[in-house]
């Protein structure tokens, strides 16, 4: 049988899969499970296409088993946009940013409190949460507080209604009154503006008071790897959150769990046999040929794709399906390195749509900035980067990076590393290491600083797309050969 005409990689982006589907295949690396712990707060950071979106899910798939009668709202960051709750009053102070947070929160758990006691608002300004009703929440628990004020408004001096009455009965008599509020992609617009690094910062100071003053209320919150350093640095009182951060990463490993658990599901599905104490390596041959060449040596399948992909979950699948094609255009019954080659170039078109349409509110120009790099080496030295932005950004592209216009070499710099687009790779004995700006934030922060002489690497996933020269003889007998 011709697997590869029959296997689906599944859906590109976990979240918009059903829950069940998605446990079938979920990777759950070793630190989520800490999400599921009753720790007040926490958040989780990683670029697109990473697995945010697919670990609240999980999140809320196992809190939901685990906990039925746990208040689990999911919810997007904008779903928490101050036009959602019709509030338009000015806001100068930090003070008046924090309270704004914890009424529109506040207000958001009510709102789906109704939900799940069919409580029907005639009036939906009825669900905002004053100030005064706030302060009387203090010192008790979030959801126990908010039930007794829906018995008030339910009865206003009638019976209340028997099928509100019961719901309102039957979870009052819960022991633990648990709200855990789920939110995916808090910064989805952000641009580095200081109202919004003052809006973003005030919003994890308004969880932590409101964690501190009510018993029951947990959050997990989901933003880009690159916007909270930002906030970090903006706002000292947010350094109180950084034990409460962990960044998504895929290991060599967890990305073999991550094909082995998609395909595996896919054989289960098919009815396709194998053997029951199959290694992930087993299961993953069955598609893909188990070695390919890759930096003058032979190398696993999956270790391409991890590579290629950036080690983003979406972009592996997107590379996986383009090459299937390719293979079944063929007539392989495996996919090669052959069948990869062949839609690099495709690949990295689309990665480059991605890059652009993730970061275009940041920078209108980031195209422009992407592509002033094609036929330039892959591999550049500060001297060679600040050089090639000399020569061919700044006297042809006016560049403004969120708002502000930007006319220096190292600030463009700056900008393509924390998208991104270059990284830095650290050499020491033959042995090399790569840094993105979730790890070194500082980096190309100033004109002076030469950044510990690590050179500056496009990543593979975008050469072939700009036709990045291959690393010269020289190059490769003193640097060493990385594809």
């Amino acid at each position: 049988m011709n697997i590869i005409k029959k296997i689906d990689f599944g859906n590109e982006a976990g979240d918009d899969e059903s829950p069940d589907t998605l446990m079938t295949y979920f990777v759950e690396q070793h630190h989520f499970k800490n999400f599921l712990r009753e720790d007040k707060m926490m958040l989780a950071t990683s670029k697109k296409g990473v697995g945010k979106s697919a670990l609240i899910q999980w999140i809320y798939s196992k809190r939901k088993n685990d906990s039925p009668d746990d208040l689990i709202i999911k919810i997007r960051g904008s779903d928490l946009s101050r036009s959602n709750f019709d509030i338009d009053n000015s806001l100068k102070h930090p003070n008046d940013y924090i309270f704004d947070w914890q009424q529109r929160i506040s207000t958001l758990i009510n709102r789906y409190l109704a939900r799940k006691i069919k409580f029907a608002f005639k009036d939906d300004s009825i669900s905002i949460i004053e100030k005064a009703e706030l302060e009387g929440f203090k010192e008790r628990n979030l959801l126990g507080s908010l039930l007794e004020r829906f018995e008030r408004l339910a009865t206003k001096g009638k019976k209340i209604k028997p099928e509100i009455g019961s719901q309102i009965e039957r979870l009052k008599r819960v022991k633990k009154k648990n709200v855990w509020v789920l939110i995916d992609d808090l910064d989805a617009t952000f641009q580095h503006t200081d109202s919004e690094c003052l809006e973003l910062g005030t919003f994890f100071t308004a969880c932590r008071y409101l964690i501190q003053d009510m018993e029951g209320l947990f959050f997990r919150v989901t933003m880009r790897t690159d916007v909270w350093p930002l906030i970090r640095r903006y706002d000292e009182s947010v350094d109180k959150m950084e034990q409460y951060v962990y960044n998504i990463n895929w290991d060599l490993e967890d990305f073999k769990i991550l094909l082995f658990n998609r395909i595996k599901a896919q054989l289960d599905l098919l009815k396709i046999s194998y053997r029951s104490d199959a290694e992930e390596f087993d299961i993953i041959n069955k598609v893909f040929i188990p070695k390919m060449d890759w930096n003058q040596k032979k190398v696993s399948s999956y270790s391409i794709v991890h590579t290629l992909s950036y080690r983003r979950p979406r972009w592996a699948i997107q590379l996986c399906k383009i090459a299937q094609e390719n293979a079944i255009k063929t007539r392989s019954e495996f996919i090669t390195k052959t069948h990869i080659d062949n839609v690099w170039g495709e690949f990295g078109k689309q990665r480059i749509a991605d890059l652009v349409a993730e970061h275009k509110h940041q920078c209108k120009e980031v195209e422009e900035l992407i592509t002033a790099f094609r036929n330039s080496d892959r591999r550049l030295t500060r001297d060679e980067l600040m050089s090639l932005i000399n020569r061919k950004i700044k006297p042809h592209i006016n560049t403004y990076i969120e708002g502000k216009y930007v006319n220096d070499a190292v600030s463009i710099a700056r900008f393509l590393f924390r998208i991104g687009f270059i990284q830095a790779r650290a050499e020491n004995d033959g042995e090399f290491e790569h840094y993105d700006f979730s790890s070194m934030p500082n980096f190309l922060s100033t004109r002076t600083d030469d950044d510990f002489g690590v050179k500056w690497e496009i990543h593979p996933c975008y050469r072939e797309a700009l036709d990045i020269r291959k690393i010269s003889h020289y190059k490769r007998r003193n640097e060493g050969y990385f594809r």
